[in-house]
């Protein structure tokens, strides 16, 4: 069980939280066995969709800014947020690894109670972002089916695709692991060869339009919902092969995945399609099937369901082990860490998400989305001032991936991203 605070002294002394990286990495867990499954890969991959998920979703950035601010904005976007909280996630998960993740870093750096609050108000925003995915799947399939649901058929879809989605989980990691890996190429093979086909096509002076009233709020909320999770698979670091190595190399290659194809795929989309007020969900779709024919069209229709699916499937695993890694630490019942022998998953946490999702999977798109940036602004707050306050507290506490920096240019790096988080949640709130 974690300890509600900490002083210098007992560092050495603690046999929970503060056990060096490689103890965690060659000993089980004293309450739960683990069966470390999740390769570095298979872990990028599942970050890849925490994260992002493809270039779907991002169409409403041109629409808000148009094709140079989108452009100039996701280039310059990673430098101030993605990064610094990337770096983040890596020296903080290599630390700790063990399920609950950015939990048990809140609770070393600020006690109990405030690890306790973190754990919820983050598990909110996770199954609220998971909510997005059903409502996104319904009607992307109205759209390429051409066809209308009636409320009752919607729903009836909804559970139906969370129960789907949901059983993933419940089989094992090893089935989440590679399916992501699996959903990710459908994906991103679709993008890059959408991006050949453009090539002839584009006209590189589109490049330079802007909206005359750009609506800053609407893009930056976007832009961050779109590049925001970097944390989320901190919360299943007992289940890492490695994770001293893992952690750093997963987030590398997931930041790749995830920048360069936004700034691509806006490069080829806008040099080719300049109806940039009607950019929206979906727009991506039409013009792959209008400068690649029916085929393209239809491999970028199966990337897009992949892209869902992987969403929801990645977002329902993180949010799912971190319950239960607050139920090992002793935050939540104990019940909530069982797991079914068969398959070594959650089954309770996962039960419980899956419940929560269907439920708020009944609300509009918008509101979701500011309430999600809103609650992760928060939390984010949190982490960020849980690295800075762990280098001052605890400095000697085994860290295998270090952010090459001392404390004070550390904390003015993360004073970056939190500045973002500020905005966020000053916006948020004037909205409501």
């Amino acid at each position: 069980m974690l300890r509600s605070s900490f002083d210098s002294s007992s560092v050495k002394e603690d046999t929970g939280l503060l056990e060096s990286a490689a103890e965690h990495e060659k000993e089980p867990d004293a309450k739960v066995d683990h069966k470390r499954s999740l390769d570095w890969i298979a872990l990028a991959a599942l970050l890849f969709f925490n994260v992002s998920g493809g270039p779907i979703g991002t169409e409403g950035l041109v629409a808000a800014v148009g094709p140079f601010y989108s452009i100039v904005g996701l280039l310059v976007l990673p430098f101030f947020w993605c990064f610094p909280v990337g770096l983040m996630t890596a020296e903080l998960s290599t630390t700790v690894s063990k399920d609950g993740g950015y939990v048990l870093w809140v609770d070393m750096a600020f006690g109990r109670f405030a690890g306790f609050m973190m754990g919820w108000m983050s598990w909110a925003s996770g199954v609220i972002d998971n909510a997005l995915y059903p409502g996104m799947f319904v009607a992307f399939m109205q759209d390429s089916l051409g066809m209308s649901l009636t409320p009752r058929y919607k729903q009836i879809v909804i559970f139906l695709f969370n129960t789907v989605m949901t059983g993933t989980n419940v089989i094992g990691l090893e089935v989440v692991g590679t399916a992501s890996i699996v959903f990710c190429v459908l994906v991103l093979l679709p993008v890059a060869v959408l991006i050949i086909v453009c090539l002839p096509s584009i006209k590189t002076s589109a490049w330079v339009a802007t909206r005359k009233k750009p609506d800053w709020v609407a893009w930056i909320n976007l832009a961050l919902w779109n590049t925001s999770g970097w944390d989320a698979t901190s919360t299943v670091g007992a289940e890492v092969i490695e994770p001293s190595t893992a952690y750093p190399k997963a987030i590398l290659l997931a930041q790749f995945l995830v920048v360069a194809p936004y700034v691509l795929m806006l490069l080829a989309a806008t040099g080719v399609d300049q109806r940039y007020s009607l950019y929206e969900n979906g727009t991506y779709n039409e013009i792959a099937e209008q400068h690649g024919g029916y085929l393209l069209g239809a491999l970028f229709t199966l990337g897009t369901v992949a892209g869902v699916m992987g969403m929801f499937v990645s977002d329902m695993t993180t949010y799912a082990y971190q319950l239960s890694g607050m139920a090992e630490e002793g935050m939540l019942p104990r019940v909530l860490a069982t797991k079914l022998p068969k398959f070594d998953t959650p089954i309770l946490s996962i039960l419980v998400c899956f419940i929560f999702v269907q439920l708020i999977s009944q609300l509009p798109f918008k509101e979701i989305l500011v309430c999600d940036n809103f609650l992760y602004s928060f939390c984010l707050l949190l982490e960020l001032a849980s690295v800075v306050k762990l280098r001052h507290s605890h400095p000697d506490i085994p860290r295998p991936f270090r952010i090459p920096l001392s404390t004070g240019p550390l904390a003015a790096l993360m004073l970056l991203p939190a500045g973002f988080c500020v905005f966020v949640i000053v916006s948020s709130t004037l909205r409501v």
